[in-house]
């Protein structure tokens, strides 16, 4: 029975540095490309992936600092409020996010006009920061009713109605009942509308290409987000017998959370790898990009070189005079 909490203890302390380091590229390459590259700009999916990008970031830097000792949530009062706002913040909007990008899929593919029109760079542009914006007003109360506990000086809520209301509705419903509902609905809408060869009428190709690439991001997500669901139902039914718990099955509990929330990370980690796989265009995009920077630099390198020979040749021209 140790044995299981100390593997669920090694996971726990791994799992953020393993997604933090093959996280942190995915989310910078995503917005270095997508805001460097004009091409790319034209989707209004643009903003959803850039959004989610930046939220992506964050959570997987709050996951790396939970697990530093000197900064953890226990250390002081405002690391404790400010570690607790922060992820609550940033899981939900990365997750809001990722549901914008397979609403945007199913307008830009859907065979009425006017919910068409729903998809486009203005609408993304108005739609960009309300998910920010929602999560921040929702989320100040942990900022008011999160603070160390005595004497054990543990991280939790002051208040016990506001805990009630965190632990069995904000973290699981926003978190992870409702975004997986939002992105399973779309997910089939798009299937429906793209199925009905609706898509090659109105649709570029780069638009065909990034509706490919927001499907397999979202069945992964909803994927990846199942067994989290899963183990949240369980824990809610099962609530009412957990005082009657025995260590072994507290010990099995805590093992499969903490694999279920490894499998979660994935949502935050896989994004750009998704994209760079799934379209040709976007790796034969990338691959003229780096093309042009190679040779831009080339360019810029060669004439100061013809300059600087030009101007040795006549220090050394005057010094013979």
């Amino acid at each position: 029975m140790s044995s299981i909490v100390e593997i669920a203890i090694e996971i726990s302390f791994w799992s953020p540095v393993v997604l933090f380091s093959i996280g942190i590229p995915s989310a910078l390459f995503n917005t270095i490309i997508f805001v460097g590259m004009k091409t790319f700009r034209q989707s209004p999916s643009v903003y959803y992936v850039i959004g989610q990008s930046l939220s992506d970031l964050i959570v997987l830097l709050i996951l790396l600092i939970e697990n530093i000792s000197s900064i953890s949530v226990s250390t002081s009062s405002m690391t404790c409020k400010l570690m607790l706002f922060f992820s609550q913040l940033t899981v939900p909007c990365a997750m809001t996010f990722l549901c914008l990008s397979a609403f945007d899929r199913w307008a830009c593919t859907s065979r009425s006009a006017r919910i068409r029109h729903l998809s486009s760079n203005y609408v993304a542009r108005r739609l960009f920061p309300i998910p920010f914006l929602f999560w921040l007003l929702i989320d100040i109360p942990y900022l008011i009713f999160c603070d160390l506990i005595p004497p054990t000086f543990d991280c939790y809520f002051t208040n016990d109605v506001f805990g009630e209301i965190a632990i069995y509705f904000l973290s699981p419903i926003f978190s992870v009942l409702l975004p997986l509902l939002v992105l399973i609905t779309f997910s089939i809408l798009t299937y429906g509308n793209i199925h009905q060869h609706l898509i090659r009428n109105h649709l570029s190709m780069w638009e065909q290409q990034m509706t490919r690439m927001i499907i397999i991001q979202t069945l992964l997500s909803i994927f990846c987000t199942l067994p989290q669901f899963i183990f949240v139902i369980y824990s809610i039914v099962t609530l009412n017998k957990r005082p009657m718990r025995s260590f072994y099955q507290i010990s099995i509990e805590l093992l499969i959370n903490q694999c279920t929330i490894f499998i979660m990370g994935i949502n935050f980690i896989s994004s750009f790898y998704i994209f760079f796989l799934s379209s040709p265009r976007l790796r034969l995009t990338i691959k003229k990009y780096m093309k042009n920077l190679w040779n831009l630099k080339n360019n810029q390198i060669i004439p100061m070189n013809i300059t600087q020979i030009g101007r040795r040749k006549t220090a050394i021209q005057n010094h013979q005079r």
